[in-house]
């Protein structure tokens, strides 16, 4: 992940869409050094559940 997926988060304030098929132990995509289990993989779960809930069609 580069400095436009880090940009991305920063100015719109989600997750790029590259993190959604992102194992968990890779680095995170911010760049911090630190695995994406312990980093940004909570919040951006949290993100992706959210959307594809509200694109799913009520019966």
């Amino acid at each position: 992940m580069g400095i436009f997926d880090r940009l991305t988060r920063k100015i719109l304030g989600h997750p790029p869409k590259s993190a959604q098929n992102m194992n968990r132990n890779d680095p995170c995509w911010c760049g911090s050094g630190r695995k994406y289990k312990k980093c940004h993989f909570d919040s951006d779960r949290k993100h992706f559940m959210s959307r594809s809930s509200a694109c799913r069609p009520s019966s």
